[in-house]
Parts: C-alpha cells; structure tokens; sequence
C-alpha cells in the first residue's frame, strides 16, 4: 500500500517508469491540448526523486500518483485563472476522500503584494478549509539573476495561508553556477508574503544556474523523466515542491491516524534545519529559505533517546487559554544546580480567514509561551477575567530574543546554532506559523541564575488573539470563533548522553496526562 499525491499540473506521459504508479487520470482537456511536460518532469521527482539523485533525501518507497491534468499547452490553449481555480476544485473534490496530498507546481506569473493577499491564493485556502486536504505550491521562479538584479517576490498562489510553500536550494555547483551547495537557487522567489507572514515555510533542492561568457543561462538540473521515457535534467522550484509533496504523503502514510493536514505541515516545518552552508545572514534567511529544509520520513517522525517530541493537537475557543503548569520538563536536563538543554517549538493554526480584510486576511492569532516559573499561587475567581483558582508567580517566557546573551549568541557558531537557532520576535503577530528554537546555554549569566535554577517550575500556554472586525462579525450571527492548531515542543540534551525520552514519559504519567505515542504502521518487506 502507498501513499497517493495528486499532480496538479499539465498531465504525465506514458513513460514506462511511471505508468505503474499512475492510480487514476482526470483532465479538462482532450488530448490534442496537452503538454505533458511539465507534468511528467514533477511525477518523476515525486516517485524516483531520491532513486535519481542517488541521495536519501526523502525518504519514502514509492508513491501512487492522481493524474489531475488541470493546465493546458498554452501555445494551443489560453486559461483564466478562474478556470485554472475551477479546475482544481472539481478534481480535488472528486478525489478528496482518497488523495489528501495534491502538488502544484504551476503559477499565476504575477508578484504578490504586500498589503493583500492574490486571489488565487484566496481560492486556494477555501479550497484545502473546504476538502480537508494540503496543497503544496511551489514559490515561482525569476530571471532576474540574468541582469545580476535583485530576486522577485513570490509569485502569486504561492501567498496562499494554508498551502506549503516550497522555495530552492542548489544541489550541486558547476563552475558557471551562481549558487554554492545547500543555498538558495538563483532562480528562486522570495518572501515575505503579505502582511510579512513567513513565505515560502520550506526548501528542498530545485537546481542551480549560472550565466555563460555570452550570458546566457546555464543550468545544473535535478533529474526525472522527459515525455519520451528518457531521463533528462531541469531546474525550478517546481521541481524542489514535489519533494516536500512526497515527503508529506509518505509521513500522512506512516501515521497510522486519519489525514491531519494541520499535523503533517507542522511536522514538515518542525524538522525544517537549516544546512550548514547556509552562508545568507540570519536576518534574510526567513525570506529565502523559510524555516530551512526538513528532514526525511523516518528521521521526522523518530526521537533518538536523548530528545523527545510532544505534540499538542487541540481547539482553542474564543475566551479561552490553555495554561499547562506542569510541564514535563526531564529533571536529567539539570547540571549543577542549573536546566540546560535545547528546546524546539514549532506552532501551526488555522486562521480564521476574511478575504476581504486584504492586508489583515488573517483576523486570528494564537500566542505560545514556554518558560518557567517559580510557585503555584491561590488566586481570586470573584474578580473579573480570573477563571482558574491556581495561577503562577514568577513566570518568564523563555521565546524571548532579549533574556539571551549577544557574546554567547556570537560565539556559538556551529552545529544546533547554525542550524536551528531561532530567536524571532513575530512582528504583528498574525503569524499563522510561528517556530522558535533555543539553546538554554545561551542565556545570559543573570537571566540564568534568575529563571532557570533546579527549583524552577515549567509552563506552557497558549491564547488566542481576534482582530476587531470578526470579533463583531461573529457577535452579530451569535457564534462562537475557535482555531484548531497543532503545537510541536522537542526537548533534547545537546550532549546525547541523557535518555530525555524516558523521563519526558515518566513526567506525563506522574503528572497525570492524558497521552500516546505517535501511532505508525508496521511495513513488513518481502526480498526474494
């Protein structure tokens, strides 16, 4: 049994190593007005991306594959981007029960804006709220490398909330090439998207290209298939999206749980690193690579003993928070006196989301603090807006830039802290993704003796946060406003020496949790 992903593209020849993995064919169009290029180059990637490439860079064994052909030739056929979105809608809702992870690598070749979010991108959204599913949209592609000017933004669809959003790095580096191994692909768009939310989340690898001594491009392509069976080499980040495309599917396959498109984007985007050679300042990294490129199935979906992952999956109704004082921080993570550790916290919401609000699209938020504190304290519920009895004094939020030393920030230029490392303060807060990684060390020496000495207590909370006119909107039809989220926390000793698995587990039992492991299917291989 495998996994299916959905090709929302131009159609996929009968290429011999493809045709086997093709489950079912759906098209708009006859045959006479398919390319099939397009098409074909991505279901490559999709199924044999790692076989090509000679790399385990996903992961996952094979992918059937949903040939949903929504995109003409156009040098035979012009298409309105209305007709595009009608064409994926009817394929998505025909074949939503069974294909819940569907790739497009096909754009509407105008910029975003800053102020307001495309229509395409809209459609999109209404589209994946509607059938339950996750589109996984490339960023688009620019030239503008070829007159040494600066990158262009996101092309438009690709602003899309509830889609992932897939940029490029280079593989590889020939001597004309622009790009140096594991950093962004000269042709690849950037973000922010509107209103500075982070655009694309994730990369994968697209190729890289250079110019030769006439200027003219040169390329050094990733590998698929041509229409004629032949294998060929391109570049795009239509060819780095179908990666993450099968890298969730293979993970929605793993899980052993109905489809959560919410859980698996966060999974992507909580593995999410950035490579080593990353060599773009940290301030632009957001921009060009998003949240870095996530690891492969296996690796994402499994702790070594020295870390452990907890993964919230819950609704947050309006007026309400979720206030955990007893977080099951390990007490192995203690030396001398004092926590250490790294800690990695990636949070996606669904938004609630008004097309007509342009700039502010997105009219809710979730706030996520983690830290310590230093006693449980009685409070009064007959004053207004106290509702829980026991509250806490002392508390600090640890997802905060400023309680971190800026020497030690500086020093610490290796391993989790080129890689990981995220110390961002979310500007207006309508972030639907949010990610945080810190490494206690690098606290400064007062804020450490302050917050986080073995007598320390930890918190986790979350709230929601509504913007003024859905607040009303919603007072007006007598509704309730709710976000449903999914929070991923991975604790983890740095030294790899402390089982914080087993410890993490201990807490949950001796706190009194409700809780399971992750649920995976068994694969049983039979070599003859």
């Amino acid at each position: 049994k495998y996994p299916d992903v959905g090709i929302l593209d131009d159609g996929i020849a009968d290429v011999p190593h493809l045709e086997p993995w093709i489950v079912e064919r759906w098209s708009s169009y006859p045959e006479s007005v398919l390319s099939k290029k397009h098409g074909t180059f991505v279901s490559g990637i999709v199924v044999y991306g790692d076989q090509l490439q000679n790399r385990d860079w996903v992961g996952t064994n094979g992918l059937k594959l949903l040939d949903a052909c929504v995109f003409p030739d156009l040098d035979k056929e012009s298409i309105s981007e209305d007709e595009l979105v009608a064409n994926i809608r009817e394929v998505v809702k025909q074949f939503a029960d069974r294909v819940k992870v569907w790739n497009l690598s096909i754009s509407v070749t105008e910029p975003i804006d800053d102020y307001s979010f495309s229509d395409f991108a809209v459609a999109l959204d209404a589209i994946q709220e509607e059938y339950d599913v996750l589109i996984c949209k490339s960023a688009g592609n620019c030239t503008n490398f070829m007159s040494k000017r600066p990158k262009g933004r996101l092309y438009q669809g690709a602003d899309s909330v509830l889609s992932l959003t897939v940029g490029s790095i280079a593989h590889t580096r020939s001597s004309r090439d622009l790009a140096d191994v594991d950093n962004p692909s000269p042709f690849s768009r950037v973000g922010p998207g509107p209103s500075f939310i982070v655009k694309p989340e994730v990369v994968h690898y697209g190729g890289n290209a250079g110019l030769d001594d006439k200027g003219a491009v040169v390329q050094t392509g990733v590998r698929s298939f041509w229409i004629d069976g032949t294998l060929g080499e391109s570049i795009g980040t239509s060819f780095s999206t179908p990666r993450v495309a099968a890298l969730a599917a293979g993970l929605s396959e793993q899980i052993d749980q109905e489809f959560d498109p919410l859980l698996i984007k966060a999974m992507v985007i909580h593995s999410a690193k950035y490579p080593e050679k990353l060599a773009i300042p940290i301030e632009e990294r957001l921009n060009q690579v998003g949240f870095g490129r996530p690891e492969r199935v296996s690796d994402v979906i499994f702790n070594a003993p020295h870390e452990a992952t907890l993964v919230l999956r819950d609704e947050l109704v309006q007026g309400e928070i979720i206030d955990i004082m007893d977080f099951p921080m390990p007490d192995c993570l203690i030396a001398d006196g004092y926590y250490f550790g790294q800690i990695v916290v990636t949070l996606v919401y669904s938004p609630i989301l008004d097309p007509s609000q342009r700039a502010e699209y997105c009219q809710s938020n979730i706030d996520v603090k983690l830290g310590t504190y230093t006693e449980k304290e009685q409070r009064d519920t007959t004053k207004p807006h106290i509702r829980n009895p026991i509250g806490r004094s002392g508390s600090q939020n640890l997802l905060l830039d400023s309680l971190y030393s800026k020497k030690k920030l500086k020093q610490n230029q290796e391993g989790f802290a080129v890689k990981e490392r995220l110390l961002i303060q979310y500007g207006d807060k309508f972030y639907p993704v949010k990610k945080y990684a810190i490494d206690l060390s690098e606290l400064t020496e007062g804020n450490k003796r302050k917050h986080l000495t073995s007598s320390k207590l930890w918190y986790l909370s979350l709230q929601g946060l509504y913007r003024d006119h859905i607040e009303k909107k919603a007072e007006r039809a007598g509704r309730t406003l709710r976000q449903e989220f999914c929070l991923l926390v991975t604790l983890r000793d740095p030294t790899g020496s402390r089982c914080v698995y087993d410890e993490v587990v201990q807490k949950l039992d001796q706190y009194n949790f409700w809780h399971d492991t992750v649920r995976t299917r068994s694969t049983v291989r039979v070599e003859s």
